[in-house]
């Protein structure tokens, strides 16, 4: 038996690998073959099935980060809604796959985007001009690539274009060179339009004679092509098109020169061939609704010989069914047999399993209780402590909208901006502590000076000192070099904590900040933080509890706010530097937290710049897009910047942030990373492959954990946070111009 069953594993396994193999051969392999075959399911009108096919084709080619893939695949999306008279979702995707090309430097492709752009957009009278801008790139793509088809194709539309507009002399500056590039080996397609072009050209120059010269040849082409059977319906219609353009020139020509009789008989010529356009057309349309019938009526078939089957199938089936019944009541009656034995043997056994299993039970009950309860009141807590400053920001906002005189404008404006840092906060140590619990902090190391860092600490808290009238002392023990190396980011949240709620927790006091030098080596020192204060102090039977989650929830002393992840949040940080928090406390006498934490020595560098707004690069009058597609993001964005003289311009989205970079020059760009259209990300990402000195910055309200790699491995410089201090993100901006002024 054992045999068996590892013999079966054996086979699932090699069963299983081989699926993974040719699940990735797939992935890597049958992109080409989907595109081909997307194409040809729309060369017979099945477009929604084309579709289908090029929407597979997309996931593998987004798999594989297949750009140049991924622009023909648009391409053939495009020309599906454009076949449909979809023109808004067909010049989107033109767009679309328009960037691919360019990111993966497919020309041809590139060459032929433009001429289909220009397509859909010369169709709309608003649009036409941009039209007109597509093919005269197309044309200039073509001639880099030597490429004669693909130079005829934008030269013709171009001459159409302006024939229909009355501008022939513009018409024939397009024309001349097709005539230079066409010759007797080319395609009947294009020699049938180029002479049916050149004969509206001169007809309308009064050269009557190379007129009929032209239109005669272009008939000709155009009649022997409705006559060739390779030529597909639609391909035919197109030439019966062509036939009735040229009759219409014809009539207008005989109609000039006053032969009457000559206009009339080419008119009757010009209705019937666009009769018999249109009846091609109707076949075409009659073949599409065919193929969705054909299919329904094989689905049909399918079920009916499904069911035959059945049916012939159910015969043989019940007596064969009678037997199998038969032997499975003598073996389910053997094995209820062995069952009885066994479970007679096992009872008592069982019995006492289950009495354990019930106590675990009622114990696992008793502590989801509590936690269930413990939530309950965090919730409730949070919800009041968002509250509370929410009523705040509204309240306030409604009288700033009142017009108060300028003190009590200024006090609304503090309290509003006090409300607002409180949220922030309240969010930070929401999102801090489910980092920790998930284990997604990194201690990083970088350089940075012990004094400022806590003299900043103190200055960012004033507006908490101030409210409660202490006095805060800093003692920074004179043997440390404050110059350290290790992570300042986690050390200012430890303290912000602490310092925090010693400031909040007295009154009319004091608040003590030691650093001493427990030891000190060549290369480091232990350092032992100390934060002291002599307010209310911490009674004995909740000193252990404080750093639980959610401690605070449990103050039934409600003058004292607050969601009690603070010291959660400091403890578990403390854990991650190997060390551990410690605290003195007496009731009514004040309380004292001390830690010790290992940093290393650090050189400090001489810098000339100390802060970037006083960088001297020549000028502040810098230029500055700024690409967001939330409007009072743009507002707010814009304002702080024009106060310090920039100049600033907008795009709401990744797309027109492409075309402007093109178009102008910039000394910044500040991206947004969630947009529509397309993202911050993929626009950074095509912008690199033009222009690589331009400092991106992101400009996002998404953790800076979640989007530093992913922004940097795009191209972008920095990223910066919402919402932010306002002079760190001037020293952010002016750190990243510098940089490039100086290269």
């Amino acid at each position: 038996m054992k045999n068996f069953i590892w013999h079966i594993t054996l086979l699932v396994l090699v069963g299983f690998t081989q699926i993974v193999q040719s699940q990735s051969s797939l992935i890597s392999d049958s992109i080409l073959s989907y595109i081909k075959k997307a194409e040809k399911l729309q060369e017979e009108y099945q477009y929604e099935k084309s579709l289908e096919i090029a929407k597979i084709a997309l996931q593998n080619a987004q798999y594989n980060n297949d750009d140049k893939s991924l622009g023909y695949i648009y391409n053939i999306i495009a020309k599906n809604y454009e076949t449909n008279e979809e023109d808004v979702k067909a010049r989107s995707n033109y767009r679309r796959a328009l960037v691919y090309a360019q990111s993966s430097d497919s020309k041809v492709l590139e060459t032929d985007l433009y001429n289909n752009l220009a397509r859909v957009y010369t169709k709309r009278n608003l649009t036409r001009v941009k039209g007109v801008t597509y093919y005269k790139k197309s044309y200039e793509f073509a001639t880099t690539l030597n490429d004669t088809a693909r130079m005829i194709r934008p030269l013709l539309n171009l001459g159409e274009y302006y024939i229909t507009r009355n501008d022939y002399d513009s018409a024939y500056e397009y024309l001349a060179p097709a005539i230079l590039l066409i010759h007797e080996g080319s395609s009947n397609p294009v020699k049938t339009k180029l002479n049916g072009l050149l004969g509206k050209y001169y007809l309308n120059v009064r050269d009557y004679e190379k007129s009929e010269e032209y239109i005669d040849q272009a008939i000709s082409y155009a009649i022997g092509e409705t006559k060739n059977n390779n030529n597909n319906d639609e391909q035919i219609s197109t030439y019966f098109e062509e036939l009735a353009s040229a009759y219409e020139t014809k009539s207008n020509l005989y109609k000039k020169q006053e032969d009457y009789q000559k206009a009339y008989y080419y008119q009757k010529k010009q209705f019937q061939n666009i009769l018999k356009a249109k009846d091609f057309k109707k076949l075409i349309d009659l073949q599409r609704v065919n193929i969705k019938y054909e299919v329904g009526q094989y689905e049909e078939k399918i079920k009916k010989a499904e069911t035959e089957k059945k049916e012939s199938e159910s015969e043989v089936l019940k007596w064969r069914i009678s037997i199998i019944l038969g032997v499975v009541v003598i073996l389910i009656s053997l094995a209820f047999l062995i069952s009885s034995y066994r479970n007679n043997t096992q009872k008592k056994r069982l019995n006492n399993v289950l009495i354990e299993k019930n106590r675990e039970l009622i114990d696992a009950k008793e502590t989801a209780e509590q936690v269930s309860t413990l939530k309950s009141q965090f919730i409730s807590t949070v919800s009041h402590e968002l509250r509370t400053p929410l009523y705040g920001v509204i309240g306030l906002t409604s009288l700033l909208m009142e017009d108060p005189e300028k003190k009590k404008k200024n006090e609304y404006l503090e309290s509003l901006k006090f409300s607002g840092d409180y949220l922030l906060a309240l969010i930070n140590d929401v999102l801090q502590l489910s980092k920790i619990e998930t284990n997604e902090i990194k201690l990083e190391k970088v350089s940075f000076d012990i004094r400022t860092l806590i003299e900043g600490i103190v200055n960012s808290l004033h507006t908490k000192q101030k409210s409660n009238n202490n006095t805060v002392h800093i003692d920074i023990d004179k043997k440390i070099n404050t110059t350290l190396l290790g992570d300042s980011v986690r050390l200012s949240q430890i303290l912000i904590n602490l310092i925090g709620n010693a400031l909040k927790f007295t009154k009319n006091g004091n608040i003590w900040i030691n650093v001493q030098c427990m030891h000190c080596t060549d290369d480091s020192y232990t350092l032992r933080f100390v934060v002291r204060d002599d307010g209310i102090g911490i009674p004995k039977n909740k000193q252990q509890t404080i750093f639980d989650n959610f401690a605070q929830v449990k103050n039934e002393n409600q003058e004292y706010e607050g969601t009690g992840l603070g010291l959660a949040i400091v403890k578990k940080l403390i854990q991650l530097h190997d060390s551990k928090i410690n605290i003195k406390s007496k009731e009514g006498k004040g309380s004292e937290f001390y830690f010790d934490l290992v940093y290393e020595k650090a050189v400090k560098e001489e810098i000339s710049l100390k802060t970037g707004e006083n960088l001297s690069i020549g000028t502040s009058n810098f230029n500055v897009l700024i690409v967001d597609d939330n409007k009072i993001n743009q507002i707010v964005t814009q304002n702080i910047l024009k106060k310090k003289g920039y100049t600033c311009n907008i795009a709401s989205n990744g797309m027109d942030a492409i075309e402007m970079v093109k178009n102008e020059k910039f000394d910044l760009v500040l991206m947004d990373i969630n947009m529509p259209e397309m993202n911050g990300l993929e626009a950074t990402k095509v912008i690199r492959t033009f222009n690589s000195h331009t400092p991106i910055i992101a400009l996002t309200a998404v953790e800076e954990g979640e989007i530093r790699n992913q922004a940097i491995s795009v191209g972008m410089n920095d990223v910066i946070i919402k919402p932010y201090d306002t002079q760190q993100f001037f020293q952010t901006i002016m750190r990243n111009i510098s940089k490039m002024k100086m290269v």
